[in-house]
């Protein structure tokens, strides 16, 4: 079985604060760790180098903080346990009842495609531990009713959560935007962070403004290049971006590749011709979700999705054309001749 595992991201191009001088906010601060099964990168831009820096490793370790409470694979995170008593109902943290309640919400527009309990499906292929294995048609067809969040039963006045026998939540189609959301919720709690990049995965936060501009400039990771090649570029200003790759986590057998991004209605892969898509959207839940559901649905099924929470996206599919919401016409710019926009 040969497999290939490889981070999906949006690499960041030009992402420079030319703050004035009387301002003193062009001092760039750096920090990195890695939570999540990723890199998280952040930087910010102050007039205060201390206070820039201590911001960075505030915001690194915010996200290891938050990955301990949403990863179903870690066993002392709160989501794992959660998980062994779900079906006799389970009170949990409202940090994590929050995120569990907005993300069945969102999943609920995909006609069952996409749901926060798709662990028993993502477990049989072994997309959580990377133990890949290609399952039986019968395993498939029993995981199926498994991974159906109308069995989830949600109460916010006890923060409890209750499913059937055999259903385990799953959080990594939102985790990596989520975790831009608690980033963004430390920077404005700090007036001297005058912008910011944060980026986790394939998830990004784009906070402030450079000085003298009005947007941020973006990459889009080409889906058939290298880890930093790139086919497009996107002129943003503050906002949150995912992107969602059948090139992310795959494997080879039998001289199939498959991919990680499962339409859960047929327990297999998607397969609808793309091979990704780029949301842009004013949370990092909600970016990092409808990434997800847009693949998974299909261009035309996302649109309606895609209007209901003001986000716009780029599709690229498998023969390298891409299309691109109406939202984001003015800010893409194609840079790669081999793609064609339609």
């Amino acid at each position: 079985m040969k497999i290939k595992k490889i981070a999906v991201f949006l690499i960041l191009f030009s992402i420079t604060f030319a703050f004035s001088s009387c301002s003193g906010a062009g001092k760039v601060q750096e920090a990195s760790s890695f939570a999540m099964g990723s890199v998280v990168s952040v930087k910010t831009y102050s007039n205060n180098s201390k206070a820039g820096q201590s911001v960075c490793d505030e915001i690194t370790a915010e996200i290891s903080r938050f990955d301990k409470v949403i990863s179903k694979n870690d066993k002392s995170a709160e989501l794992y346990s959660a998980n062994q008593s779900l079906s006799n109902g389970v009170k949990v943290s409202r940090e994590l009842f929050d995120v569990v309640e907005n993300t069945k919400e969102l999943f609920s527009l995909s006609g069952k495609k996409v749901a926060v309990t798709s662990g028993a499906l993502t477990e049989l292929w072994g997309f959580d531990t990377d133990n890949f294995n290609v399952p039986s048609d019968e395993e498939i067809k029993s995981a199926i009713p498994l991974c159906d969040d109308s069995t989830l039963e949600l109460d916010r006045g006890t923060l409890t959560l209750k499913a059937k026998q055999g259903q385990i939540l799953n959080l990594g189609a939102v985790g990596k935007g989520a975790a831009c959301d608690k980033a963004v919720d430390l920077l404005l709690s700090h007036e001297e962070i005058k912008g910011a990049v944060v980026s986790v995965g394939g998830s990004l936060a784009l906070y402030g403004k450079p000085s003298g501009k009005d947007n941020f400039t973006i990459g889009i990771r080409n889906p058939f290049g290298e880890v930093n090649d790139t086919f497009a570029t996107l002129k943003l200003s503050s906002c949150f971006v995912s992107t969602s790759g059948s090139y992310e986590k795959t494997f080879e057998k039998d001289g199939v590749t498959y991919h990680h991004l499962l339409n859960l209605t047929t327990g297999n892969p998607a397969d609808n011709g793309l091979c990704s898509v780029t949301v842009v959207a004013h949370s990092g839940l909600e970016s990092d979700a409808l990434s997800t559901v847009c693949f998974v649905l299909g261009e035309a099924a996302s649109y309606p999705i895609l209007q209901k929470y003001n986000a716009e996206a780029v599709f690229v599919y498998t023969d390298k054309t891409v299309s691109v919401s109406d939202g984001l016409q003015d800010s893409f710019t194609l840079t790669d001749k081999d793609f064609t926009v339609e």
